[in-house]
């Protein structure tokens, strides 16, 4: 089995256990192998390739629609899963459910709400409720006060997961879209110009180092003690937790703030993939409707520390993130809950304008000289020639 190496460290162990269980019981042998999360696309297509590779594979947003093909349909584990212990979120079908048949067994999702160190916005008078209030336009004056007391606001505009996740709900927020229901491209738009002027006006209140930052540098920005705001899942405050640092008693994590169009939160759906390849196919089924009994999912709710969102409605009602204060707005969702590529279809082109950061290069073209009318250009080349149109 193939799955990401977790940002909170204590999920790990806790797979290979329910992994090793199952083994022990089959009278088989079975092994996890973890890899960087950066890493996963390319080992998925060299495994596609190569018709060779693990049973089990990870799959991320939109990768069942990406490799349909090389995949196993799996349409009698999702509907046994769901009728057992169902209903599916609606979220579950659109990454899973592709051309009538479940590619993928959608497993767990993570999404980016704002990670907030209460002590820097203590210091400006205002209480996290306050923070929750504002909207991305007082959230810019607010980000200029953060940023003369040196604790400044951060956001990855750089090709990595984190920048995707952070700069859509913002596109998003003021109207933006990549696509439409349609899968026709729509990013010009005075919207999509809105979004980015905005972003141009929040990139000097931010380190520059933004532009690099990969998916791990905003922890270490929230870690430091230097960074007051930044999109994440609860990885921040869990690591804290585990290492007993002070400062997890300064982590909150609230709603971004709201646009014009509304609020939004990216998240980051997780399936179970077996290739149509695999030499172990029966014994893979038996392993995911096994990881997904409710016992072993609320075991991973708690090794996750509350960072797995099931994908089962009824798992969204266990009790980890009632016990957190800190997870209180995280689990249940009450923003807009999308994933980047939304509202467009399922398919190849969503997943590759995911995996080859396009909209981020086109902010960080924007925030770094480049026209915005000729960065939206650039960006409708890039989505038409992905999406085909």
């Amino acid at each position: 089995m193939l799955h990401q190496s977790h940002f909170v460290p204590s999920f790990n162990p806790e797979l290979e256990r329910q992994v090793a269980a199952w083994a022990a019981q089959r009278g088989v042998a079975a092994r996890v192998d973890f890899l960087a999360s950066r890493d996963i696309p390319a080992r998925l297509a060299a495994e596609a390739a190569a018709r060779s590779g693990h049973d089990i594979v990870q799959l991320r947003n939109f990768d069942a629609a990406l490799y349909r093909s090389s995949l196993l349909p799996l349409d009698d584990v999702a509907t046994a899963v769901e009728r057992e212990h169902g209903p599916w979120l609606p979220i579950a079908r659109y990454v899973g459910f592709v051309e009538g048949r479940w590619y993928g067994v959608p497993w767990y999702h993570w999404s980016l709400p704002a990670n907030i160190n209460v002590r820097h916005f203590a210091r400006l008078g205002m209480s996290p409720d306050a923070v929750a209030g504002l909207d991305w336009n007082t959230f810019l004056t607010v980000a200029e006060r953060l940023h003369r007391q040196g604790t400044p606001v951060g956001i990855a505009i750089s090709q990595t997961f984190d920048a995707n996740d952070g700069l859509y709900p913002i596109l998003w927020a003021f109207g933006g879209r990549t696509v439409n229901e349609r899968g026709e491209v729509v990013i010009d738009s005075d919207e999509t110009a809105a979004a980015i002027e905005y972003v141009k006006r929040l990139f000097p209140l931010m380190p520059r180092e933004v532009l690099g930052w990969d998916d791990a540098d905003n922890n270490r920005f929230m870690l430091s003690g230097v960074g007051s705001w930044t999109p994440n899942p609860p990885s921040i405050w869990a690591t804290a937790k585990l290492q007993n640092l002070p400062i997890a008693a300064d982590i909150d994590h609230l709603p971004l703030p709201r646009g014009p169009r509304g609020r939004f939160r990216s998240t980051n759906p997780l399936s179970f993939g077996i290739w149509n390849f695999s030499p172990n196919a029966e014994l893979a089924k038996d392993l995911i409707r096994h990881l997904l009994q409710p016992e072993n999912v609320a075991r991973q709710v708690e090794a996750s520390m509350g960072y797995n969102q099931p994908f089962l409605r009824r798992y969204t009602q266990l009790p980890y993130w009632r016990q957190e204060r800190a997870l209180r707005h995280y689990e249940p969702v009450r923003e807009t809950l999308a994933i980047p590529g939304w509202p467009g279809p399922a398919g190849e082109g969503a997943q590759l304008v995911y995996v080859e950061f396009i909209i981020p290069q086109m902010f960080a073209r924007a925030v770094t000289g480049t026209p915005t009318a000729e960065a939206i250009r650039w960006a409708e080349r890039e989505l038409r020639a992905r999406y085909r149109s």
